[in-house]
């Protein structure tokens, strides 16, 4: 399934529809719309399903008798499904717009899309918790809350707590979703939790100057008081602080507050043990860890000694958030990375590129953007060489380019736009259509490269005039 997000006239960006939960790629000139559209698609993370009320579930309603109801999200109705939430988003687009960037700023037009994929459906399973009294039932749960990433579930306490929910493949087009519920929860409360599965990613952004930014958190927060994270009501709702964010937007605000609440989370250094391998041999060339007391350190390889953190290179802070957003407790599904290639030496981009198609092979979702040609054509090579490699069916192709498997990617899962300037000082996010071959062409880039090579004929004019 493709999530898409939407805009007209927002901020800097006339227009844009942009996919956000596959790799998506943002290229433009400075002051053109990306950090703020990559910001908006971070706050919305987790804000869409919220708007979802009773209504919602009878757009999705399938079958319903007692004890049991089923729910389809397909081909037929999805349409109707994305209008509701739209409808929604465009009376709440302005409070949405300034909880995420704690000012106003205009925006005519904000919506989502789903693209389902021929042939591709989602069902949903409500049933009565008395069907967990059959033990051969209860057993095929906990098997599917361990495959979900709940370790020793407990059945009551969690269905006590609200919906669980299992992923099973039924097929090789169909993704069914089974939930074993209590009858008695509102049924608002359990839609809302059974759409952020397909609504809401858990995502982290990594704004621009991160290594300022891996300096400031711990000042930043020293001078928090209790109130920074403190909650009003209003009309009988809990909302947040208006002056939570001390100034701050939220995405970047939520990434100094991931700074400072890190903690290494068992057992998760094993599942991207690979990538993290990759990662330390060929781009940091040494090791991050942290203290009990929260403090950052790096160990160059080879060396016995530990530095603090700010004393590490610029780049090593630069991409010491992906290694500690992998190995940390919280549920990272996707990585929104502004200026991706800040600090590293284009070979060093090189390398970064390999290990972005590394850890969006092992599931982790992206969203980037660069200023780089250097980062966009070693990424535009690994492109092309994935659809040769798939062509070919041979891993002699591999080998000429010193590649493995993990280094490539899914050509058709690479969105790549690029943001163009308008003479009204507007900006309009088109999507780059690659070329069967050669793969992706960028304007901007190439006007660049133009300019530079007629310069050289100039300089090469003058000098045969001396």
């Amino acid at each position: 399934m493709q999530f898409w997000v939407g805009v007209e006239n927002f901020a800097k960006i006339e227009s844009a529809r942009v996919c956000v939960n596959k790799y998506t790629l943002f290229v433009g000139p400075n002051n053109s719309g990306k950090t703020f559209l990559m910001q908006l698609v971070q706050g919305l993370s987790n804000k869409i399903a919220r708007l979802l009320e009773e209504d919602a579930m009878d757009i999705l309603l399938e079958e319903k008798i007692e004890g049991y109801g089923k729910y389809l999200l397909n081909q037929g109705n999805v349409a109707q499904f994305v209008d509701y939430i739209n409808a929604k988003l465009h009376l709440k687009k302005e409070q949405l717009v300034k909880e995420i960037f704690r000012k106003e700023i205009p925006i005519e037009k904000l919506y989502i899309d789903l693209e389902l994929g021929e042939g591709v459906s989602y069902q949903i399973d409500i049933t009565d918790r008395k069907s967990l009294e059959n033990e051969e039932v209860k057993q095929s749960v906990n098997q599917d809350l361990l495959a979900f990433g709940i370790e020793s579930p407990d059945i009551n306490n969690t269905l006590t707590n609200g919906a669980l929910s299992a992923i099973r493949n039924a097929g090789k087009n169909r993704a069914t979703i089974e939930l074993w519920v209590s009858m008695d929860k509102p049924g608002l409360y359990l839609f809302r939790n059974l759409l952020k599965r397909f609504l809401e990613k858990s995502s982290l952004y990594l704004p621009a100057s991160r290594t300022g930014l891996m300096l400031l958190y711990r000042d930043f927060f020293a001078s928090r008081t209790d109130d920074a994270v403190s909650f009003r009501i209003e009309e009988g709702e809990l909302l947040e602080n208006k002056e939570r964010y001390g100034g701050l937007t939220q995405p970047i605000y939520e990434f100094l507050r991931f700074l400072q609440t890190y903690a290494e989370a068992e057992g998760k250094r094993d599942i991207y043990r690979n990538e993290l391998s990759f990662f330390e041999d060929n781009i940091i060339e040494g090791h991050i860890s942290v203290n009990k007391q929260g403090n950052f350190s790096y160990q160059e390889k080879d060396d016995a000694n530990m530095v603090p953190m700010h004393l590490a290179s610029a780049m090593v802070n630069e991409v010491a958030p992906l290694e500690l957003a992998l190995t940390s407790g919280m549920r990272c599904g996707r990585f929104i990375i502004d200026e991706v290639e800040a600090s590293l030496h284009p070979q060093k981009q090189l390398q970064f590129v390999r290990f972005l198609n590394r850890i969006n092979n092992s599931g982790v979702k992206l969203v980037i953007s660069t200023h780089s040609d250097t980062f966009v054509s070693k990424l535009n090579n690994l492109y092309v060489v994935s659809k040769l490699a798939r062509k070919k069916k041979d891993d002699g192709v591999l080998q000429k380019f010193h590649l493995q498997k993990e280094d490539l990617l899914q050509p058709e899962s690479l969105f790549v736009y690029e943001f163009v300037c308008q003479s009204n000082g507007k900006s309009v996010v088109k999507e780059i259509t690659p070329d069967s071959e050669a793969g992706y062409q960028f304007e901007l880039f190439a006007k660049s490269a133009m300019e530079l090579y007629e310069e050289s004929l100039r300089l090469g004019e003058v000098q045969l005039d001396d």
